[in-house]
């Protein structure tokens, strides 16, 4: 159980969120080993790695400056040795990025959304985009906790919309609830650092419903094992923002919870089927423990709530529901005993 921290210092499970799945894991016979990760440590962690089965990573894209660089060249190696390795960097690669959102945009839960592969290509594109749609969510490949996603909307009436147009612009991880207005071609040059790490960026219309909150649901491979409804207020108004902040903190449910049932069915007879296949993964490849962020969309013709994706995470799905540990306690072992049985068995 791999997270980044302070090598040989004490690591309560417990501290992580993990408590519970060390039980699962202890009940099932199966010790259960912490590993702190530390980027000036590597062959160190390569080494213990190497004396287990497999490995379970809690490790953000990006965390206190540092990246998954050295962490996924660890976990290539450790996959290539024969250990069962969630989430595998090639899955990540696949599902854990804001690419996710383009390539299944065409699905269920898709929303009108555009990807850029360099800053040249995001200045060519972008004005277009934001003429038609107003308002845009940008967001970079490879990120957490609101790191790298804007709001951009358009300050007055443009038309034709022009890298000189001045926009409205609010970053979802910043501590005050306060837009600031510059020109698109400003904020699109203020985007390049982030092709350097994460490779892309990605724009989604803007959800006019934000203020209902998201659903998050967990899962683990394709089974549903929990949901959190959570109200984020980043990227909000500040006296929306500000309305919203007296709602406490946001209850872990389970699978069962009445008021996710019809999101429970899309996701695992719909839509995560259809995922793996777009993405070319089979089920049983994805992690043991993951989620999706859906937000409400507009209702349809008979009042039910439409949910629009907005964010897969993969690197590190913490906390989450504690009555899911059995289920991904039970999920690992069956796959690391899948490994060393091989395919053909």
């Amino acid at each position: 159980m791999l997270w980044r921290g302070e090598r040989g210092a004490e690591q309560p499970a417990e501290d992580r969120g993990l408590g519970g799945l060390f039980d699962a894991f202890v009940a099932s016979g199966v010790d259960a080993v912490p590993v702190p990760f530390d980027d000036s440590r590597v062959e160190e962690v390569q080494k213990e790695l190497h004396e287990l089965d497999g490995v379970l990573v809690w490790v953000n894209p990006i965390q206190d400056g540092a990246t998954r660089q050295h962490v996924d060249e660890l976990l290539w190696g450790a996959a290539a040795n024969g250990q069962f390795v969630s989430a595998h960097p090639e899955v990540i690669a696949k599902l854990g990025t804001k690419q996710v959102l383009f390539e299944t945009r065409h699905l269920g839960w898709g929303s009108d959304t555009s990807l850029y592969r360099s800053v040249d290509e995001l200045g060519e594109r972008l004005p277009a985009r934001l003429e038609r749609l107003g308002k845009l969510v940008v967001k970079q490949g490879r990120g957490n906790g609101g790191n790298g996603v804007w709001s951009v909307e358009l300050a007055d009436a443009h038309a034709p919309v022009t890298l000189g147009t001045p926009v409205h612009v609010r970053e979802a991880r910043a501590k005050v609830h306060e837009s600031e207005r510059l020109s698109l071609g400003a904020f699109v040059r203020r985007c390049e650092p982030c092709f350097a790490w994460s490779g892309i960026l990605v724009d989604q219309e803007y959800q006019r419903r934000l203020a209902d909150g998201l659903v998050r649901c967990y899962l683990s491979l394709a089974e549903v094992v929990g949901f959190c409804h959570q109200w984020p207020t980043g990227l909000l108004d500040a006296g929306v923002a500000t309305n919203l902040s007296d709602r406490g903190r946001p209850a872990m449910e389970g699978p069962d919870a009445p008021a996710h049932q019809r999101l429970r069915r899309l996701v695992e007879h719909q839509w995560v089927p259809e995922m793996a296949r777009v993405l070319g993964l089979d089920t049983q490849d994805l992690p043991v423990i993951w989620d999706a962020d859906f937000l409400f969309g507009e209702q349809d013709e008979r009042g039910e709530d439409r949910y629009v994706l907005c964010e897969v995470n993969v690197s590190a799905v913490w906390p989450f529901p504690p009555t899911a540990s059995t289920t991904i306690a039970a999920n690992t072992l069956a796959r690391i005993e899948a490994s060393v049985r091989g395919p053909d068995a």
